[in-house]
């Protein structure tokens, strides 16, 4: 099941940035985003933080938004938002999904959060092998 909500979640973000014209950068992709059809397949919602984005354009400027611990680095540090920043999201998402834990992260954007402290910890023991097709 966490893997059929990965793909729906992944092809949802490759639909808003490589199929719709202009794109859509999403900006907060987070699992209460990530809802479910009649068939209960995942599908990308919540687009109130959205912004369209032309396709020669490599990314827009705008006032930092989001949920603490889903917002990439270099989107809080630049105020510059593209597809890289929706992917960060999607990462978060997917450790989310492998490990079960959620994203919570401290007050501030320098403290780590359990799940990251977990999965690094994790990471110099074992590796994770990941397969989505």
């Amino acid at each position: 099941m966490r893997k059929k909500i990965a793909i729906g979640a992944a092809r949802g973000l490759t639909y808003l940035h490589e199929q719709c014209d202009p794109k859509i950068i999403h900006r907060d992709v987070k699992a209460a985003n990530i809802l479910f059809d009649e068939c209960f397949e995942a599908v990308v919602g919540d687009f109130g933080l959205a912004k369209l984005l032309n396709h020669e354009d490599s990314h827009v400027s705008t006032t930092v938004r989001g949920t603490v611990g889903h917002i990439a680095p270099e989107y809080l540090s630049t105020g510059q938002s593209s597809e890289k920043t929706d992917v960060f999201g999607f990462g978060i998402l997917l450790l989310e999904l492998i490990t079960g834990l959620r994203a919570q992260f401290g007050k501030t954007a320098s403290q780590k959060g359990v799940m990251l402290e977990c999965v690094s910890n994790k990471t110099h023991n074992h590796t994770f092998l990941i397969t989505i097709n």
